[in-house]
């Protein structure tokens, strides 16, 4: 295991070394550097097996971790992470995740927060959602950039799309049947947290995902 500058080294380090001269790196070791965001250049990092990044002041996780697909563990204790990105379950090789002294292992939280999408949105949208065929013939070079950028709604029941406007959603997911950690959902619109019939339980809720099978990880360390 090679021994890693300090913080400010560390962040010059990931901002202007080229990460392929790293990209067999298997152990990244973080810890106690006061470290406050999760560079998303980590994910470029395809044979890295552990991960420590604790003992720093990290508030999120980046959704673009979900590709390191050879991760088997993943240090986050003693930060100031209140939720998960809802990708971590793509971590098909995780086997040992450890997040005691955060606060969303002592209070959890529920948040949900919604911008109105703007004229662009809404249009873009109508396209995506119907399916309307367009190319650069049709549109300028930004505009069908900005369309190709649509990401799907998770929830199951809803076929709509979203890009820059969303809800900021907090969903609860069973870990091998023993804990329930919050996760970052990202839904098109507030709708997609109501219910609709008398189901208290919002379609949101429904998707497949509501547990971690407990082959996939092993030990969850909260405390």
């Amino acid at each position: 295991m090679a021994s890693l500058p300090p913080l400010n080294a560390v962040q010059s380090t990931l901002r202007l070394a080229p990460l392929e001269h790293a990209a067999c790196l298997e152990l990244l070791y973080l810890g106690g550097n006061l470290i406050s965001a999760i560079p998303p250049e980590l994910a470029n990092l395809p044979y890295l097996s552990y991960l420590v990044l604790c003992d720093n002041r990290i508030q999120s996780v980046p959704p673009q971790l979900n590709r390191l697909y050879s991760l088997r563990s993943l240090s986050l204790h003693n930060n100031l992470l209140t939720y998960l990105p809802r990708e971590i379950l793509s971590l098909v090789h995780l086997q040992e995740l450890s997040l005691r002294g955060n606060p969303l292992v002592v209070r959890f939280v529920k948040d949900m927060t919604y911008d109105p999408p703007s004229l662009l949105e809404l249009a873009g949208r109508t396209i995506k959602s119907r399916n309307l065929p367009y190319s650069p013939l049709d549109l300028p070079s930004n505009l069908v950039h900005y369309l190709d950028l649509a990401s799907k709604c998770p929830n199951p029941k809803c076929a709509g799309v979203y890009f820059d406007s969303c809800v900021r959603h907090i969903k609860f997911v069973d870990f091998c049947g023993k804990y329930r950690l919050p996760l970052m959902h990202y839904l098109c619109s507030p709708e997609c947290t109501s219910p609709c019939s008398s189901n208290p339980q919002s379609d949101a809720d429904s998707e497949d995902e509501n547990s971690v099978p407990a082959d996939r990880l092993q030990r969850v360390l909260l405390g």
